[in-house]
């Protein structure tokens, strides 16, 4: 909350700066494609296996049952990944820039510690396939230019919008019993989360069209999400798992910006 707040005097700081400079100053639209590598950090990147066992219901009842399954709260077991995006600027004034983001980023999982967790158990499991976590995003974007030469400028920068994870499924199957798995037993929506980014752009000028840029960021996201677990082939009970994905990452890379 506190970092919303900050950001919403940030924008109606700088909208009344832009009141004051637009009679000088003529603005420009800028396009820039970038990519760099994504660096999960405390939560996404953890691959504790706390929070493994867990208390849950039976889908359709108030019975409880002690499961064990690869909880992602707290604990995403993520690894290092890609990141892709394109902006649309525009140069506001001397100094002022607003925009729109679109990104998307790939990590994929780290099983080492939950098979081991799985694999311990009464009933020995591993996992046998992980979707990637995925994330799409869409917003807002704020900086201010700090022009050291001609060619030279730093831009601190906020991102502020919406972003979607692709459901994190996954399949146990038992070591024991190959063939039998404990499976999510429903559709697998897209969770949606507020999407916050907070970074600093290095911009150096290669022409007056032409910008190369080093981006260094922070991203930050939570998506819930639900699980409906059952073994198959038998029809066991269906237990109903929440769960969370909690997306902290650092973002770096390089983007190239043409002014029109």
């Amino acid at each position: 909350m506190a970092r919303l707040i900050i950001f919403i005097f940030f924008i109606l700081f700088s909208n009344n700066i832009l009141a004051q400079n637009n009679k000088t100053n003529i603005g420009r639209f800028e396009i820039s494609i970038g990519g760099g590598v994504l660096i999960p950090v405390g939560k996404f990147a953890s691959t504790s296996t706390a929070g493994f066992e867990q208390t849950v219901f039976e889908k359709g009842s108030d019975q409880q049952y002690d499961i064990g399954f690869f909880s992602k709260e707290n604990h995403g077991h993520a690894k290092r990944g890609g990141d892709i995006n394109l902006e649309i600027n525009f140069l506001a004034g001397r100094f002022w820039e607003h925009g729109l983001s679109f990104g998307q980023s790939s990590n994929a999982i780290r099983i080492e510690s939950a098979n081991k967790y799985f694999g311990s158990n009464q009933f020995p499991m591993e996992v046998n396939f992980h979707e990637k976590y995925e994330v799409q995003n869409l917003a807002y974007l704020i900086g201010y230019r700090f022009i050291l030469a001609k060619s030279v400028e730093f831009r601190p920068f906020q991102k502020i919008g919406f972003s979607r994870l692709t459901f994190p499924f996954y399949i146990l199957e038992s070591i024991n019993s190959p063939g039998t798995t404990l499976i999510h037993d429903r559709d697998r929506p897209k969770s949606n989360s507020l999407y916050l980014e907070s970074g600093l752009l290095t911009s150096i000028s290669l022409s007056k069209k032409f910008d190369l840029g080093f981006n260094l960021s922070y991203r930050f996201a939570d998506f819930d999400y639900i699980m409906y677990k059952r073994v198959v082939p038998g029809g066991s009970t269906t237990l109903i798992v929440p769960d969370q994905v909690n997306l902290r990452a650092i973002m770096t890379g390089f983007r190239l910006a043409y002014k029109l």
